[in-house]
């Protein structure tokens, strides 16, 4: 008795369909249907040694008038080839010494500053003098135009935030340099908002607002350790918010604070963001899924989306606290923010 002849196959028909720039969705396979999201984004700890030293190697051999800005990059293990922190966040930090100007330009990525060293140094946005103080965050939003001065007689080092990794998945990514070598000066930040309480959203900004100083973010946060009780995740937690939306800092990036007191330490859970910390002042230990990372001042650390993750002030007598960066507000307009306790 013959056997019939097989004339067609799976794997026949999967070649064919290749040829013709087709695909069977049962090509995926099982693995690709998972109950909780996954991502290739590792977690990961960058030492303030190990930035600080390259960054001063960059400030004698890269020049500002050969490089755009003077910036060392935070690059995760997972994503090299890509040149980012996160896969939508990309975390750098910026050298400007005394002297020097970082000409102006523009993109369609928004970013911000948050300042760690130094003093009297000055952004300039949408011709808005914002002048940097330690603990300053000055936003560069999306096509706004901006440039950095130091004519304070000292060197300066901030960290940057931009949107750059969703901004090139989505094929938006563009760049314009200003016509001129700097933007003319048309008011200082301080007549936009004298005070701004980003708490309560009160007195709000009479013009387009970028600058939340230091000092008024720090009064609110002592508030919050005398009258709030802490949150079970993020400690004595503080978001900036946006004072014309009284929505995020910026539409694809949220910036918090989490002060950690003498001892504390906070339960662990999971969410759907990646947040990026720095370590602005104390010292502490974070739990990340099966990793720890012990921080101190300067360190910077990386918690993956899903990952479980806690937080531990390692001194008994100085307060911690912690500025981060999320891509929360981009899942919540999605619709795909969630998060959950882990444990407990």
């Amino acid at each position: 008795m013959k056997r019939p002849v097989v004339t067609d196959s799976v794997e026949i028909l999967n070649r064919e369909l290749a040829q013709k720039n087709l695909g069977g969705h049962w090509q995926l396979g099982l693995e690709s249907y998972l109950s909780y999201p996954k991502t290739t984004v590792q977690p990961c700890l960058w030492k303030w040694k190990d930035v600080y030293g390259s960054l001063m190697r960059a400030g004698e051999v890269v020049s500002m008038e050969d490089a755009e800005r003077r910036t060392v990059r935070l690059l995760n293990p997972a994503l090299k080839e890509r040149q980012a922190t996160t896969h939508t966040i990309q975390f750098s930090f910026q050298y400007v010494k005394t002297g020097e100007r970082a000409r102006p330009h523009r993109h369609t990525a928004a970013a911000f500053r948050f300042i760690l060293k130094g003093s009297g140094a000055y952004t300039t946005v949408n011709g808005q003098k914002c002048v940097m103080e330690e603990g300053d965050l000055i936003l560069t939003p999306r096509l706004t135009w901006h440039d950095h001065t130091n004519d304070s007689g000292k060197p300066i080092i901030w960290l940057d935030g931009l949107d750059i990794p969703l901004v090139q998945s989505l094929q938006q990514l563009a760049f314009e340099p200003y016509p001129q070598e700097a933007q003319p000066i048309q008011k200082i930040s301080g007549e936009v908002a004298p005070f701004y309480d980003h708490a309560r959203l009160t007195q709000a900004p009479v013009a387009e607002f970028f600058h939340y100083k230091w000092r008024d973010t720090d009064r609110i946060l002592r508030a919050l350790v005398e009258t709030v009780a802490p949150d079970r995740f993020g400690g004595y937690l503080l978001e900036f918010r946006n004072p014309m939306t009284g929505g995020p800092t910026m539409p694809t990036i949220q910036c918090a604070l989490e002060l950690l007191r003498p001892g504390q330490e906070t339960e662990a859970h999971r969410h759907t963001s990646t947040v990026i910390y720095h370590a602005f002042r104390g010292k502490g230990s974070s739990f990340v899924g099966d990793e720890r990372f012990d921080w101190e001042e300067g360190d910077s650390f990386v918690v993956p989306l899903w990952h479980p993750h806690r937080h531990l002030n390692r001194s008994s007598s100085e307060e911690a606290i912690l500025f981060s960066m999320s891509d929360a507000p981009v899942l919540k307009s999605l619709d795909l923010y969630r998060a959950e306790p882990v444990g407990g």
